[in-house]
This record gives structure tokens, sequence and C-alpha cells, in this order.
């Protein structure tokens, strides 16, 4: 054994404690005996040592050894006891095994002592090891069930810690968290606050204690001895005015290899890790850096969350905006308006392009929510051709310029960046505008703060820009066409909205809300698929209103044909959602006009947006069937329904869908009955000739 085994022997002769002492030695167990024979001086040993082992006599002239066990089983049930006695018949040695003693030695067998103490301290170990892997089982699952539960991250690492300084009674455990740098306090509830303040804040560096060090290597860090150890340098007064003397210290390494904290044990004499430390500094290690990329990811969802909700919130605003608003100008400026609210913008700014000689017109400039007359010192207005020398690429890339740092972006031109830089901004976003393809024009907004601009934020100001491009393309028009030309646009661009954005954003909150009860019934993974089709719905969206912009063919009949694009547009949209949906294709697919196509593809859409938005319906069946003369589309759905006739105008989704039939000859029948469901067929012969 490495250490003296620390022996409590109940007997009332010193002689046979000599005896036994000497029996150990021989047996190479080194111990040291401390002897007893009353009650009181018993049940004070008990309580001031730690004992690894009690022999004890059966009969004493005032004490006896049953009663012993009794208290020992009370007071140290851990602790092996063991019967030496001179006589110890069969019935009384059955009874004291049933009471709890290890085992029983007569005094004149002494050579069974030996092989009896190290049996009954082996035994004694499995036993400890056994409980101290329960209550270590335990304690990962307790832990585990709080993150589960989303419990916050200080809380799981004071459990964490708490469970490390139950297995290891004289250990402290603190968790530190990476924020930038530097390391900030996580959790070490053993820790005394004034030193958990101190180090709050700790410099991430190649000699900057235990847990800076391993911070910065990415490694453990085992420092035996603070007193001596040039790593606690700058931290030794600290850490020994608190007596700590020994600390080490393991980065939590991400699943992505990235330090994203440290946990350290600390002890109050110095020592290095035995095996048992190692283990528990892996098991903790592991449990942080679960907690941590739970917590981040789920912040990462609900960011996620929230700005793909700001996104519908914005398109459907602008599309309520364009809706009631007969004044182009008016739109223009609220839109420039929204735009600077949800980017936080300083200013936004709406330039024109003239195409024949590529100089800039500044149309309308909003500054802090505010309409404000156009600086005449801006460098673009001295100088209209002088935008080019810092945003030209935008007719080559057709892309945005993004300036994440005005004063050190070496495109932009030198009047151009002192003028902003004079005016307090410090970050910019160009955001170009399309007709056909060509680019008339684009958005300036500004910021007076420096940092990266995120790709969500630049996604959402391309979606706002093509809005403004609408109005604006719009009031070109109807100074050019005058009435007739500006209605068959608007007709078509309101037309074109409503079967991407206003259709496509539908999915989008009917996978959001099933995304937000998701998270309610505690399922992160099924929460993130929904978000994530919410995501690709709106992108989806987007791309067809840019698409539309530039009168394009849909992208779901470029990519795939008529049938296929229509079952993935009905796939897509309900997946997930409560509505079950039913794709039917009968006959030989007939080749359509791409017109045909189009149109049949919107009207589905649109049925499929009214069974999910307003008919609160649970099934949806489509059926596709090529006839012999004729092309015939039927949707159904179980929801609500109402009445056709009473209808004010057949709303704009009737409306639409008629329109689309007309333009390409079709016909278009719409039956429903409150609670009976609606049934759409639209009919198109392949020899009819599409109208204008």
């Amino acid at each position: 054994m490495n250490f003296p085994l620390r022996v409590l022997h109940l007997e009332d002769d010193a002689r046979d404690t000599e005896l036994v002492q000497a029996t150990l030695e021989g047996e190479g167990i080194q111990s040291e005996l401390t002897r007893v024979e009353r009650e009181q001086d018993f049940l004070a040993a008990l309580k001031r040592e730690s004992l690894d082992l009690i022999l004890a006599d059966y009969t004493l002239p005032s004490f006896d050894g049953l009663s012993a066990l009794r208290i020992a089983q009370q007071d140290s049930p851990d602790v092996p006891f063991i019967f030496v006695s001179g006589t110890l018949g069969e019935d009384v040695a059955i009874e004291a095994l049933k009471t709890g003693a290890t085992d029983y030695v007569l005094k004149t067998r002494l050579a069974r002592l030996g092989p009896a103490i190290n049996r009954a301290l082996r035994e004694a170990r499995e036993r400890a090891d056994r409980k101290r892997a329960e209550a270590l089982l335990a304690g990962e699952r307790r832990i585990l069930e709080m993150i589960a539960k989303g419990d916050l991250l200080p809380a799981i690492f004071d459990t964490l810690c708490q469970l490390v300084e139950e297995q290891l009674p004289n250990v402290i455990s603190s968790v530190l968290l990476v924020e930038g740098d530097r390391l900030r306090h996580g959790g070490a509830p053993s820790l005394p606050k004034s030193y958990n303040g101190a180090i709050d804040g700790l410099v991430i560096g190649p000699s900057e204690g235990s847990c800076g060090t391993a911070a910065y290597r990415g490694e453990s860090v085992i420092v035996s001895d603070i007193a001596t150890d040039p790593l606690w340098a700058k931290y030794r007064d600290l850490a020994l005015s608190h007596s700590l003397r020994a600390c080490w210290s393991t980065p939590i390494i991400s699943s992505a290899n990235k330090v994203l904290g440290t946990f350290a044990m600390y002890y109050r004499e110095p020592r290095s890790p035995t095996s048992q430390d190692f283990g528990l500094i892996e098991l903790a290690t592991h449990l942080v850096r679960i907690a941590v990329e739970r917590d981040r990811a789920e912040e990462a969802l609900r960011t996620s969350e929230q700005l793909a909700r700001s996104h519908v919130e914005v398109m459907m605003r602008s599309l309520d905006v364009l809706a009631t608003e007969a004044a182009p100008e008016k739109f223009i400026a609220e839109m420039l308006r929204t735009i600077g609210q949800h980017l936080h913008a300083r200013g936004v700014l709406l330039w024109l392009r003239n195409q024949k000689d590529d100089s800039l017109r500044l149309h309308l400039v909003i500054e802090d929510d505010q309409q404000v007359a156009p600086d005449p010192q801006h460098p673009f207005l001295k100088d209209p051709q002088a935008w080019k020398r810092s945003l030209q690429e935008m007719l080559f890339t057709k892309g945005p310029v993004v300036c994440d740092d005005i004063e050190q972006d070496s495109r932009i031109g030198a009047e151009f960046r002192e003028y902003l830089m004079n005016r307090g901004r410090k970050k910019f976003l160009a955001i170009p505008m399309f007709v056909l393809g060509e680019v008339r024009g684009f958005i300036g907004i500004q910021h007076d703060e420096r940092g990266a601009y995120r790709p969500e934020e630049i996604e959402l100001a391309q979606a706002l820009a093509h809005h403004v491009m609408l109005a604006t393309h719009g009031a070109e028009l109807g100074e050019q066409r005058r009435h007739a030309v500006v209605l068959e646009e608007r007709t078509r661009m309101a037309r074109d909205i409503h079967d991407t954005l206003a259709q496509g954003f539908t999915g989008v909150i009917i996978q959001l809300d099933t995304s937000v009860e998701a998270l309610r019934d505690e399922e992160p993974e099924a929460a993130a698929k929904h978000i994530g089709r919410a995501r690709e719905l709106a992108r989806e969206s987007l791309t067809e209103a840019r698409r539309s912009v530039h009168a394009l063919r849909p992208q779901a009949l470029e990519k795939a044909t008529f049938a296929d694009a229509l079952r993935a547009i009905i796939t897509n949209t309900t997946a997930g959602t409560s509505l079950h949906s039913d794709f039917q294709l009968k006959g030989e697919p007939h080749e359509l006009q791409p017109a045909v196509e189009e149109n049949l593809l919107h009207i589905g859409q649109e049925a499929l947006s009214n069974a999910l938005k307003h008919a609160f319906a649970t099934k949806f069946r489509a059926r596709l069937s090529f006839d012999s003369d004729a092309v015939r589309l039927e949707l159904r759905d179980n929801g609500k329904g109402f009445v056709v006739d009473s209808a004010n105008g057949g709303g704009i989704g009737l409306i639409g869908m008629r329109e689309r039939a007309q333009q390409i000859g079709a016909t278009l029948a719409v039956t429903s009955k409150p609670g009976r469901g609606t049934k759409v067929i639209a009919v198109s012969s392949y020899q009819q000739p599409v109208t204008k």
C-alpha cells in the first residue's frame, strides 16, 4: 500500500493491538492503529478521524462489538468492519455478518487477518466506485435534462461544477466562456465571488494563467504549483490570496474545432491530476460543449425565425401599401422609409440612372425617417458622372456594392469618401434596381457605425429595392404611355406580385407557425426544418418576383416540365403543414404553349394559397389530365368554402384566376358552398389561341 492504513481498533488489551499490528506488518500492510475500549472513545474516534478500517473485539468489559457495529453502520457505513475476537460462536458470527460486519477472524487464527483485510478493502473500493459511477451517471442525466429543457447556462454550469466537486471533495471547479479575445465567467459556485470578479474578462494569451493559456493554445494546461509556475506570474498574488495552489484548465472545443471556453479544477495544495481527475475533466468539457452549442443553436434558430418573420412582415406591408396607395411617389417614400427602419440606417437615397449618358438623378432622400431635400454638395449631384468612379462595378456584376468600412475601402473615390466621412457615415450599401435586366438606378443605404453587413440584411434590402423599382417603373410608364399602358402594366405587375410573393409568403407563414409549435413542444430539430423550408420558400418567391420584374418565365418551368413543376410547388408549400396534398397525372403529357403552362401554374398556386390561407382545409387534391383535345386542371379542397355569387368581385385571387384563364382562352369554373369545400376547374384547348 502507498499510505499507512488508518485503523480504529476496539480492544481492551493493548497486547492484542500490538499483536494485530505486528501481524499486519508481517503481511506487508503498513498501518496506524488507534486503540479504544470505551463507547465514548469509539464515538469520538469515528467523528475525529477519516478511517480505512475498523477492527473490533466482540466482548469488552464496558462495551460490546455488536453495539459498536451498529454505531459504525450509522456513522461510517462505507468503512469495512471486521471482528477480531478470541471466541465467536457460529450463531454469533452469523448475526454479526447479518448486522453488517464485513468478516470475522479468531485471535487464534490471525494468519487470516491479512487476506481478510485485503479482501474487505478491495470490496469497499468496488462499492465506492459503483456508488461514484451511479452518482456521476445520475448527475450527467440531470445536466442533460437541464440542457434539453433549455435552462440558462449559468444554472447548468453551477450544477456541473457541484457534480464534479461531489466526486472530488477537495476540488473547486470553474467554467469560463470565450467572448472575443477574453474569457467571461460562466459558473464557479465554490470559488470566492471576489476571485470570480477579478478573473471575469481574463485575456486569452500565451502567459495568462491556466485558463487564458489553455484557450490560447487550444490544449490542456496543468499547473501543479501556482506559487512557482511562470504562467501565473500576473495572477499569482491573486490566487495565493485566495489559498489556491494548483489549477488545471482544459479548453472546450466545439464540433467546428473552435474554442468555446475552458473548464478548470483548482486545489488548495500543490498537486498533479490522477486518472480519475482526467475522466471527470473529459466528462465536464463534453457536457459544457453540448450546453453551449445547444444554447447557440437555439439562439441562431430564434434569430433565423425572427429574421424570416421580419422578411414576411416587410413584404406584406409593402404589398398592402402597393395595393392601397395610388400615388407612386408616396409608395416609394414609404418603401425607402421601411428600408431605413428595418436596417437601422441613417440615410436612404434613391438614385435613377439615365441610360443614354449614364448620368444620375437623385430622386428622393430619407434621413432619420423623414423625407428631406437633396444636398447640392453631394459629389454625384455636382458631377452626375462621378458615381462611376466608386460604383460602376454594379453595371458589370449587377449585384450590390457592399462597403463595410468607408475609410478603408479602396474602391471609393476620394471626393465621395471625404463627403461621407464628413457626414459621419461609416459604411453603406448600394442596391441596384432592374427593369427587364437593365440597371435603372440604385438605392444607397448609409450607416453611422462600422461592421459587416449580414447576408440577411443585404437580401432584405434587395427585396425592397425591387418593390421600389416596380413603383418607379410604373410611374415612368404612366408618364410615357398614359392611362391605357399604365393600367396594363400595373395589372401585370400586381398579378405577378400576387402570384409570387403573396402566394409564396402564405407558405412561409404556415411553415413559421408550425416551427413555433415545434419549439413549444421542445423539438428544435423539427423547428429548424420548418424554418429552413420557410427560408427556401421565401428565397424562391423573391427569385420569382425578380423574374417577373425582368419579364422572365417562372423558374420552376425552366427547371422541370409543367406537371413536375406543379407537383413540386404543391409538395414544397404543404410540407410539414396540416394540409395533406395529393397530385395525380392522367394521360400522356402534351406539349403546351409557354403562356398556357405559366397561367395554369399560377391558377394552381392561387387555389393552393387559398386553401392554406383562407379555407383552413386539411386536404388538397390536384388532378392534371391530358385529354385528346385539351388539358384539364382540377383543384379541390375540403375547406370552409364560400358563396361564389356573393363574394365581393370574386376577390383578387378569383379575379386573377379568371384573367389568367382569359389570357390563354381557357374556361374556368369555380364552385363552392359554405362547409363543402371549393373546386376549381380550368380547361385549355390545345388549339386555343393565346390572347395578349
